[in-house]
C-alpha cells in the first residue's frame, strides 16, 4: 500500500482543519500560515486533478501521465508522509504544474483571487502540493496494478470525487468558477 490509504486522506492532509505535522511542515516550506495552505488547497487540488484528468483524454496525454507516475512509484524512498511532505520538491512541482495547465500563470492568479493571497504565495503552495498528487497517483496506480485504461478511469474517479467534496464546502462556487476553464479537453 502506498502513502494514502484513499483519496480522503490526500484531501484531508491538506484541507482538514486540524492541522497536522504534514500540514504544517508544507505550509512553512511555502511560508504561508497552515490556514492559507488549506485555502489554496481546497481550489488547487481539485484544479491539478482536473487538470490530469483532462490531460489523460487522450492516447498521448494518458502516455505521458503513465510515464510520470512510473517515475513517482518508489513506494519505498518514502516511509511517511511526513517525510514526504519535507522531501517534496517544488521545482519538479512547478515543472508538473506546467504539464498539468495550459495557462499555468492564469490558473494562479485565478486561485490567488479567489482567496486573497499574492499570486506568488499561491504558487508556493501549488509547486509543493502537485508532486504530493502525483505520488497518490502513483500509488494508486500500483497497488491496484492499473493499466493505461483503467488508470484514466481511476484518474477521472479520483478527480471527480475531489472535486465534489470540495464543491460541496464553503468554496463550492468559487471551485467550479475556476474549474469551468479545465473541463474541456481542448
Amino acid at each position: 500500500m502506498g502513502l494514502f490509504d484513499n483519496v480522503s486522506n490526500l484531501v484531508s492532509l491538506f484541507v482538514d482543519d486540524k492541522k497536522t505535522p504534514e500540514t504544517k511542515n508544507l505550509a512553512n516550506r511555502a511560508d504561508v500560515s497552515s490556514f492559507d495552505f488549506g485555502k489554496v488547497a481546497s481550489l488547487g487540488l481539485p484544479a491539478i486533478l482536473k487538470g490530469i484528468q483532462r490531460n489523460s483524454q487522450d492516447e498521448a496525454g494518458l502516455d505521458s501521465l503513465n510515464n510520470a507516475l512510473d517515475q513517482h512509484q518508489d513506494v519505498q524512498k518514502y516511509q511517511s508522509v511526513e517525510e514526504l511532505s519535507q522531501n517534496v520538491d517544488p521545482q519538479e512541482g512547478d515543472k508538473i504544474l506546467g504539464h498539468v495547465f495550459k495557462d499555468k500563470d492564469s490558473i494562479i492568479d485565478r486561485i490567488a483571487d479567489s482567496v486573497g493571497m499574492s499570486p506568488a504565495a499561491v504558487k508556493r503552495v501549488l509547486v509543493l502540493l502537485a508532486p504530493v498528487v502525483l505520488k497518490y497517483l502513483a500509488d494508486q496506480k500500483k497497488s491496484k496494478n492499473l493499466d493505461k485504461q483503467q488508470l484514466q478511469k481511476e484518474t477521472s474517479s479520483i478527480a471527480d470525487s475531489v472535486t465534489q467534496t470540495m464543491a460541496d464546502s464553503s468554496h463550492g462556487g468559487i471551485l467550479k468558477s475556476l474549474l469551468g476553464g479545465l473541463s474541456s479537453p481542448d
